[in-house]
């Protein structure tokens, strides 16, 4: 290697890992919010979090598609960024919101769909009544994931991925403290089980958005950015946008799938409420290797859309 060449790819990896630390923790507190979502459910009982695993492997497919399309912005808001055209930023934002808005509600149409849904995967009576149960909670938590991931990835496209932990910290905190009144009806709160880690599943994402909001539409951002005054729709912008997001979203929903087929064939076997429940303890401890390289996968792709956008603004 060219010793001329050693401080700028030093500078590079610097660049890479102050951008994706941020990143790697704020990915291990969703997984962590997943963990304690488990330990309340398995201490209510074994077809709870059976149940709950099953759901989950589900609920996931298509909210993948929706979350991962929603979180495409991170790459628009970082190619304007490094294109130095930051006034068309807010409109990008808020094609995701809306895309986001709207893919919420038709996901709540799934509720209606949920009980023929889990009879046809015909997992054992207990299990399956839990398991709609719990669909129809979670499925309140759609629109809020959407839009958290919409706004994490406009402070990831912009590099800074900082204020993403402190969305998910209070995703976190919320989840954990609703889970224990919820599930077991501690303080006066009604005693859902596993309905109840659905909602509060749902009431604390709810949280992290309105903390995400905020923080992304303060007065310095709105300045820079343009964010208010483009909120309206923009068709063309959003066939954009929607282009390149869906593959992406698609990638994660096809591999939700594949693990979705498994949790199914898992709970068609005998004892399958204990069979599912130990696949979400493993699943847990899987996702602590897999979240972290997310993290660093996230921030590459924030620093490729400056790149390119700064390429793009030299030609």
């Amino acid at each position: 290697m060219n010793s001329s060449e050693q401080p700028g790819r030093l500078a590079r990896w610097k660049s890479l890992v102050a951008l994706a630390w941020p990143l790697i923790i704020a990915n291990s507190f969703w997984n962590f919010q997943l963990t304690i979502d488990r330990i309340f459910l398995g201490l209510h009982s074994t077809e709870a979090l059976g149940a709950a695993m099953a759901v989950m492997g589900v609920f996931w497919v298509p909210m993948a598609l929706l979350q991962g399309t929603a979180n495409y912005v991170m790459a628009f808001v970082a190619q304007y960024l490094g294109a130095k055209e930051e006034s068309k930023i807010g409109a990008a934002l808020w094609q995701s919101i809306h895309m986001s808005l709207i893919g919420g509600f038709l996901f709540l149409g799934l509720i209606f769909l949920s009980a023929p849904f889990f009879k046809l995967v015909d997992h054992p009576p207990v299990t399956q009544a839990l398991e709609i149960e719990y669909f129809d909670a979670l499925a309140w938590s759609a629109m809020p994931t959407a839009i958290v991931a919409a706004i994490s990835g406009f402070f990831t496209g912009l590099g800074r991925t900082k204020v993403v932990i402190g969305i998910n910290l209070t995703g976190l905190v919320l989840n954990a403290v609703l889970d224990w009144l919820l599930i077991f009806g501690n303080l006066g709160a009604p005693k859902l089980g596993v309905a109840g880690a659905g909602y509060a599943t749902a009431i604390a994402t709810w949280g992290a958005a309105a903390f995400g909001i905020w923080f992304a539409f303060s007065a310095a951002n709105d300045a820079l950015y343009g964010l208010w005054r483009n909120w309206a729709l923009r068709p063309e912008l959003m066939k954009q946008f929607l282009r390149f997001g869906l593959p992406s979203g698609m990638q994660w929903a096809l591999e939700g799938l594949a693990f979705t087929v498994f949790l199914i064939i898992m709970g068609n076997t005998v004892h399958g409420e204990a069979a599912l429940a130990a696949s979400s303890i493993a699943v847990t401890v899987m996702m602590l290797s897999v979240l972290p390289t997310m993290g660093v996968a996230q921030a590459v792709m924030s620093l490729t859309g400056q790149h390119v956008g700064c390429r793009f603004s030299r030609l």
